[in-house]
């Protein structure tokens, strides 16, 4: 079914233990910073039941039902083009960032659940599915909790010294499911999802496979404890608006979420120590997940490109040279970003054991590395353009103030037929948006530029790279490559003598 925006405020409010700032939290829907990300959370909501948006976001399932597409199983390249239009559609309009983690996850342990069903003989795929119509029917946000918070990163989770719950684990196996300690950590949405899926971050050993493991858990469950990140800014209602724009609308939503002991069913169980395909759950997500960061990117950049344009021309420079240099490498890109984005989808293909359809690793892998390696330098020529006054700019209270609105209004207007008010709100609006959180989180969100590196160079088709520069150089072994290889009848083709009387 379809819920409302209404309904989701409603069951949000469910008893969890959640933390912000050192205080319990005892409604995050009137909270001074939480509600914020339970209003984002919210849109999620909003948007399907949007005339406008429907048939885009609304499909039915087997048994007919309307249920949201996002918590469908991609099984083609036009389902990933549809994920992917969701994802954009929804951040251009202000929400959609509940379902990101949390369905990346679920397609991750549908892709491992099936390659465990037939390699061992498990039943992991019934529960996936049976979970996944749970969703459906429920219409539930839900998160996907991978990051482990690590200890010594040079040791493996069941060789730490201080304590084994860096990693999360499995610390008893019951007749009617687990229990499980640790901690997972930067995970996006969290304080307004309603459940977690849980899967590993890393590959893992045969001494670490109490350490592989995943599973869904609704997120008030007794011993689960939310702490949420320090948010980046704690004014709202219209000063929030004109101070933080950006954050107004996309408040920092991680959380680091404790599992002290917690009782996990065995139904809800995905993986339990099959330590071997710990890989393709990480693999599988990371590509997914990717595939979400460089869709909802699209959006933000062409925000932040807009917002450049935008001051250039009411600083009255928007016709300099330069400065149309450095938009134009704003807009590339940006459209660089959306371009690899839209090719993973069309070339990708399907993962054979459950038929789950794949983004091209190399494309969407592509795609997020040049956002987060080009993100500090639009970051750049943002400052650069705006000039000084992004740091400096006034705020709504001294807009506000009747002593000194005049001298505002009069001392910082631009150029003639631009308000004084919207050059000041574009300001505050490009401080905000290249903020330090976000500055660190396109670095490292969806896997650091190390993890895009190690996929983008395994990734890559280096017989055909190497079958080119054979071909190229006149070295043996390119002959049978089926891109540079021999072209039939090419070595037949007999030339006339050359005619020796010229001089070289």
């Amino acid at each position: 079914m379809i819920r409302t925006a209404e309904q989701y405020l409603e069951r949000i409010n469910d008893g969890r233990e959640i933390y912000c700032l050192g205080e319990r939290v005892r409604d995050m829907r009137t909270h001074p910073t939480m509600s914020a990300i339970i209003r984002f959370g919210a849109m999620d909501y909003v948007i399907p039941n949007d005339p406008r948006y429907r048939d885009l976001f609304v499909t039915k399932n087997e048994e007919g039902e309307e249920v949201n597409f996002l918590l469908t199983a991609p099984r083609s390249a036009e389902d990933l083009l549809r994920r992917r239009e969701c994802y954009m559609t929804g951040m251009r309009a202000g929400g959609v960032m509940l379902h990101c983690m949390g369905i990346d996850a679920l397609a991750a342990i549908t892709v491992a659940a099936g390659k465990m069903d037939k390699a061992l003989g498990t039943r992991y795929s019934d529960n996936v599915e049976a979970y996944r119509k749970y969703l459906q029917k429920e219409d539930l946000g839900i998160t996907g909790a991978i990051t482990d918070v690590k200890g010594d990163r040079s040791l493996h989770p069941s060789k730490q010294v201080q304590h084994p719950d860096f990693y999360l684990r499995i610390v008893e196996r019951q007749k009617d499911g687990i229990i499980v300690r640790g901690a997972k950590i930067h995970i996006s949405a969290t304080p307004c999802a309603d459940e977690a899926i849980i899967v590993p971050c890393r590959t893992h050993g045969e001494d670490d496979k109490d350490y592989a493991l995943s599973f869904a858990v609704p997120l008030n469950t007794k011993g689960v404890k939310l702490l949420g990140v320090e948010p980046m800014v704690r004014v709202y209602g219209e000063e929030g608006r004109f101070d933080y724009p950006f954050a107004d609308m996309i408040q920092p939503t991680e959380c680091m979420i404790v599992f002290d002991d917690v009782f996990i069913p065995w139904e809800r169980v995905f993986m339990c120590g099959e330590w071997q395909f710990s890989r393709d759950i990480v693999y599988a997500f990371a590509t997914f997940h990717r595939l979400f960061g460089a869709s909802k990117m699209v959006p933000e950049l062409e925000r932040l490109t807009g917002l450049v344009a935008l001051i250039a021309e009411y600083n009255g420079v928007d016709k300099v040279g330069h400065i149309r240099e450095k938009l134009a490498r704003m807009a590339y890109i940006t459209h660089t970003v959306e371009a690899l984005g839209h090719a993973a989808c069309i070339n990708s293909s399907p993962e054979p054991s459950s038929g789950i359809q794949i983004p091209n690793l190399m494309s969407i892998n592509a795609a997020k590395y040049t956002f987060a390696s080009n993100f500090h330098d639009m970051c750049k020529i943002a400052h650069d353009v705006a000039g000084g006054l992004a740091t400096t700019v006034p705020t709504y209270k001294d807009w506000n103030n009747p002593e000194l609105k005049p001298y505002i209004e009069k001392y910082l207007g631009a150029k003639a037929g631009v308000a004084t008010e919207d050059r000041i709100r574009v300001f505050r609006a490009i401080k905000n948006a290249t903020h330090n959180f976000l500055q660190i989180d396109h670095v490292n969100g969806e896997g650091s530029l190390a993890a895009q590196q190690m996929f983008l160079y395994n990734s890559a088709d280096w017989n055909k790279f190497k079958a080119a520069a054979k071909r190229l150089a006149h070295v043996d072994g390119w002959q049978d490559d089926p891109h540079y290889g021999t072209v039939p009848g090419y070595e037949d083709v007999t030339m006339p003598p050359v005619d020796e009387s010229y001089t070289l």
